[in-house]
């Protein structure tokens, strides 16, 4: 590696993987130069640092990835700009390259591997074959629904399979992806009969009688003409009924002059699932890269970036992160008890001001502000109040804006809990599905399992309370649970 230190800035919203990144960078001699926890933040830094290489995530609060590159690469047209995220090698990526990213490199990875690929892309190396690049092409071709994401106007052609058969390869593997994708996906010739060339199991339901072979217009005469209308977008969304179930069609043209027809129904239970775990998976996959990276850390020995203090704060982020991942499966576990009926509860007293100044302090520390003005006790299940009031405040931190802060008021026979932040709030056209289960809105990439209001919301009511929403009167958003308070004898 040349002796010119390179200049790094990194722009992710957990702080705990800049840090690990951090101390990898330093040691592979690489200087990091700035660092920011959004995007908008992020074009700041980069523009009063001009560094020579940014590692970017895609999902981050106020401008994520996605919408930030543009500007990055104005900024610092000469630069690398490496994107860092857990999607996976799918069609994000894709959309990132598209944005004007040189590389993708998956969350999850080990920190010699971003190692060794920064190093091939400084040596010369193209960002787009470097070593440890894990996106040559996308494997997964659901995610454009999957994420709640529309597909951003490109001129990027997605790959089709190249045939199938015994040897495998790459055909293979997109036939495989395709199979266990949560929406359903068809493959059609680019000719007038629109005749099936793949799809996978969830389009066969959806396309009752569809088969390789068949002409799409005998299988769905307005979905065809749909297609053929708008064959020659490159980017097309639209809706069609499918045996009286409304579909969202997102219609990309492949590199194999094919048409790829993507089509989320919604209410499939099936693709309800698989969309679940799919989301899960995901968001569990950011604390597991954590954890593992800083038991990879633990092997460097003999640095002087793992003194006594640094080892200590990553333990605090081992700590942090099995929290992260500890919630993420109470809120699974919970679901599946509140749709079971079999959500056992631990009811007594509790005092809210005690256990929310607690909780905001261990969890979240001084970004969230407590006001107190109703001191009553709450009957209600302790661990449960915990749970609910950790999901709202995370929500905030997550998709508001600071500043962010806990209200305990009267609200009658109730102690209500507001969390209240300062973002743009919640659009009017979806406030009525907010806490229904794996809700997640249109357009939205901050992450998330879709399970955290539907959680507080059967709590709140298994326990004699509620869970609301408010736009915030100053704008932002205000999320509440109210549980009964402690009647005086």
């Amino acid at each position: 590696m040349s002796s010119t230190r390179h200049r790094v800035v990194i722009i992710d919203d957990t702080s705990d993987l800049r840090e690990l990144l951090r101390l990898a960078l330093h040691r592979g001699g690489f200087e990091v130069v700035g660092e920011a926890g959004d995007g908008r933040r992020g074009v700041e830094v980069v523009r009063e640092t001009e560094p020579d290489i940014v590692l970017l995530d895609l999902s981050m609060p106020v401008v994520d990835g996605l919408d930030a590159l543009p500007a990055l690469r104005r900024a610092v047209p000469e630069a690398t700009i490496i994107v860092l995220s857990g999607f996976g090698a799918t069609q994000m990526s894709d959309r990132a390259l598209a944005n004007g990213a040189d590389g993708y490199v998956q969350k999850g990875s080990s920190l010699d591997s971003v190692l060794a690929y920064l190093q091939d892309v400084v040596a010369g190396v193209p960002a787009a074959t470097a070593r440890s690049l894990t996106v040559a092409q996308p494997t997964a071709p659901d995610q454009v629904v999957l994420e709640g994401h529309h597909p951003a106007p490109s001129d990027h052609r997605h790959p089709a399979p190249t045939g199938g058969g015994a040897g495998g390869g790459a055909g293979d593997a997109w036939a495989e992806a395709l199979d266990l994708a949560p929406v359903g996906v068809v493959e059609l010739a680019d000719e007038p009969l629109l005749r099936v060339l793949r799809i996978n199991p969830v389009a066969r339901r959806q396309l009752d009688g569809a088969d390789v072979g068949s002409p799409l217009g005998f299988v769905n005469g307005p979905l065809a003409t749909l297609v053929a209308y708008h064959r020659l977008s490159d980017d097309a969304a639209f809706e069609v009924d499918l045996g009286g179930t409304t579909a969202r069609v997102v219609l990309r043209r492949s590199s194999h002059a094919s048409l790829l027809v993507y089509l989320d129904s919604g209410q499939d239970d099936v693709a309800v699932l698989r969309r679940a775990i799919a989301t899960a998976a995901h968001e569990i996959r950011g604390p597991v890269a954590v954890i593992c990276g800083i038991a990879e850390a633990s092997t460097w020995g003999g640095g002087s970036e793992l003194d006594g203090e640094t080892q200590a704060r990553l333990m605090t982020s081992v700590s942090r992160q099995a929290r992260i991942l500890d919630g993420i499966t109470a809120d699974l576990l919970t679901t599946a008890q509140i749709q079971r009926g079999t959500l056992r509860l631990d009811p007594r007293e509790v005092d809210v001001e005690a256990t929310v100044r607690a909780l905001v302090a261990d969890r979240f520390g001084d970004e969230v502000e407590v006001v107190v003005e109703d001191d009553r006790r709450v009957v209600a299940d302790p661990l449960r109040l915990e749970q609910m009031v950790t999901n709202l405040v995370g929500n905030a931190l997550k998709y508001g804006q600071a500043p962010w802060s806990v209200h305990v008021r009267p609200e009658g026979a109730l102690v209500a809990i507001d969390v209240v932040d300062h973002g743009r709030g919640v659009p009017e056209e979806f406030r009525a599905q907010l806490f229904a289960e794996f809700s997640r809105a249109s357009g939205t990439v901050a992450t998330g399992t879709g399970l955290g209001l539907y959680v507080v919301r059967g709590l709140a009511e298994a326990q004699g309370g509620r869970a609301g929403y408010e736009p915030g009167q100053y704008g932002g958003s205000v999320f509440t649970v109210a549980l009964p308070a402690v009647t005086q004898a």
